[in-house]
């Protein structure tokens, strides 16, 4: 089924979004976050919408893209009228620091965006029958989210993204991942990623066997591992925001690692 706005209506007429809200103009805002086409004047650190828009972002891709005569001053109704109910739903993550941050984006849930892409109907389906099982969880995490402690989303890759639980310290991780990873090697591949929260985080686990890492021992891995094919390079990354600097014992282990 090719995604247009009539079949995005009907996916979230299927998995019972709000119907006064189950608009074209909320069908747009969903097709510019599944977009990966490579664009210019995004957040720093972002080449597509999916990886993460602004409402005048979204705006935009409805002028340019979809052909829409869309006003500035709409961003309100956008915002209100398609936005909040779709985070409401759990279906987009809303990214914001503070209140009035003038970098909030949006980028779609990890499993919606499977759902929205799936071209087997069969297999869409099947999807939407899990997910009905999930849609009442990933509403009360937004719920939690909208009280201040929002997920932090890594895109381990253009194909896979990553839950973490909220605080700076993961917020230091995505950036590591998502910038400073691309920035230093060709082709990074996410080998590990730690959650400060009790969680197991990220594990690559046919990458970790590949290169001969614990599974089991978590707890003396860094923050952040990633590894380049292409550059046969590794970076063990420690993620520090309050907790102090690198000692002399985690260096070592560090150090024991790499052996």
């Amino acid at each position: 089924m090719e995604l247009t706005i009539k079949a995005i209506k009907r996916i979230l007429e299927k998995i019972k979004f709000p119907e006064r809200f189950n608009t074209d103009q909320t069908a747009i805002c969903i097709m510019a976050l599944l977009d990966n086409t490579e664009r210019e004047g995004l957040l720093p650190g972002h080449k597509s919408l999916s990886e993460g828009a602004r409402i005048h972002d979204i705006l935009n891709f409805a002028r340019n893209v979809m052909d829409k005569k869309v006003a500035e001053n709409t961003r309100e109704s956008y915002r209100k009228t398609s936005f909040a109910p779709l985070m409401n739903s759990g279906i987009v993550v809303r990214h914001q620091l503070s209140t009035n941050d003038p970098n909030t984006y949006y980028r779609l849930h990890p499993d919606f965006v499977t759902l929205f892409i799936k071209k087997n109907i069969k297999e869409r389906e099947e999807l939407i029958k899990r997910l009905e099982g999930k849609l009442p969880i990933l509403k009360r995490r937004t719920a939690y989210r909208r009280r201040g402690k929002e997920d932090v989303i890594v895109q381990l890759s253009d194909k896979e993204a990553f839950s973490l639980s909220p605080g700076k310290h993961n917020l230091l991780e995505k950036s590591i991942v998502e910038i400073l990873a691309r920035a230093f090697l060709s082709e990074p591949q996410v080998v590990y990623l730690g959650d400060t929260a009790s969680r197991r985080g990220y594990q690559n686990r046919t990458l970790m066997r590949k290169l001969n890492l614990p599974i089991d021992t978590a707890a003396s891995l860094p923050d952040v591992i990633v590894f380049s094919e292409v550059d046969t390079h590794i970076l063990v990354i420690e993620a520090v925001t309050s907790s102090g600097p690198v000692n002399a014992l985690r260096l070592k282990q560090y150090v024991e690692l790499q052996r």
